[in-house]
């Protein structure tokens, strides 16, 4: 009889469910986005084992069996046809044929019974070095400030897979009603903290960076009242209206960021966050491609920003600011800079703290008094 969806519901769902598909995967139904016919609606599935998300859709009428589609195929697909309505009907063996307006498509489905089980709440009660530490907590917070703390830290996580601790953001108490997001990659770290009223937790878990990438998506589409991101053994998830996103924590030890945190910095600038962040831009232009060093120089009033390259040549600009302490530079890594001062609001101050050239570098903002970044210098 097949199954009629809505073309607009159906996409929006779509969406939500293929960034879980990795693009090259050994095991072929991690491709495929999971269908099951729910009474009045579908369910759509998609997992990579590690994280998952799965999403209701009306469905207008017609019963058919679960099947499985390639999640990106089929998103392409129902992107690009023409027509209010798409129909799935299921054909003999696992092939479906998907009709919209004038477009007839024929695609082969893998067994919906070989589709893994997604991360769940159960699995949170499996043993393992998170569970036996980790008791359950709520964290209750409006989808605007969870969606803001994902920001200020997830790009400071490390890209290296072999450091599976800094592959994730820890999330932890801090102090009464309190909750702290911290990433780290070694070379910089970003933390801030928001007020979160009953959230405790003893230890504080590190959740993986797709896993927030995926959160990040669902708390954009889905307006600005609170939501939960419960945290539960080795299990963390989050459900917003018809949608679910779970996925297994990080295990292992968060390095001791505390340490790395300056107590104080010999100079404190204050300079405009969108002067700084436009000067880096276009000095960086003619930086290293690989390292991508560019100089902070100090003198009376002013700070000067500079990158030099053999093989390209060098660029200068620079800043009025209060200083008045001994000339000195400091040399960074121009794309840290850049991210942090990328999520501080524009038109707002920022506050570098510099003690010397072999020091981190501190930047924070009055614009958001919780949100600290530390930056390691850079031989030049």
């Amino acid at each position: 009889m097949g199954l009629v969806i809505e073309r607009a519901s159906l996409l929006n769902a779509l969406s939500l469910v293929q960034g879980i598909v990795e693009r090259r995967t050994t095991v072929p139904i991690l491709g495929h986005v999971l269908i099951e016919p729910d009474g009045g609606g579908l369910k759509l599935s998609a997992t990579d084992l590690e994280v998952g998300i799965r999403t209701e859709v009306p469905c207008k009428s017609g019963k058919d069996k679960n099947l499985t589609l390639n999640a990106r195929k089929l998103f392409e697909i129902v992107r690009e046809v023409e027509g209010e309505e798409v129909k799935l009907e299921s054909l003999d063996g696992d092939w479906v044929e998907l009709k919209c307006g004038r477009a007839k498509f024929k695609m082969m489905g893998l067994d919906p019974r070989s589709f893994p089980a997604m991360p769940s709440p159960n699995a949170a009660k499996a043993e393992g070095p998170v569970a036996r530490k980790t008791a359950r907590a709520d964290l209750n917070i409006p989808a605007s400030v969870l969606a803001a703390m994902i920001d200020k830290t997830i790009f400071a996580v490390s890209p290296d897979e072999a450091r599976y601790n800094l592959s994730g953001v820890l999330v932890e108490s801090a102090g009464s009603n309190k909750v702290r997001m911290v990433a780290t990659d070694s070379h910089r770290l970003a933390l801030v903290e928001r007020d979160a009223d009953g959230f405790k937790i003893e230890h504080g878990v590190i959740v993986p960076r797709k896993g927030l990438q995926e959160l990040r998506k669902l708390l954009e589409q889905s307006g600005e009242d609170d939501t939960k991101l419960s945290l539960d053994g080795q299990l963390a998830y989050l459900k917003r209206g018809a949608t679910e996103v779970s996925m297994r924590l990080v295990e292992g030890e968060f390095p001791d960021y505390r340490g790395v945190l300056p107590k104080s910095s010999r100079h404190q600038i204050a300079v405009g966050r969108d002067a700084l962040l436009n000067a880096i831009k276009r000095v960086s232009i003619l930086s290293h491609e690989r390292y991508h060093g560019i100089k902070f120089s100090l003198s009376a009033g002013t700070l000067t920003v500079s990158s030099t390259n053999a093989e390209m040549g060098e660029a200068t600009e620079s800043i009025e600011v209060d200083f008045k302490g001994d000339e000195f530079a400091i040399g960074f890594n121009g794309n840290y800079l850049r991210d942090a001062l990328g999520v501080i609001p524009g038109d707002s101050e920022v506050e570098l703290g510099l003690s010397d050239d072999a020091s981190p570098g501190v930047v924070k903002t009055p614009a958001d008094s919780a949100f600290t970044y530390v930056v390691m210098p850079m031989r030049l």
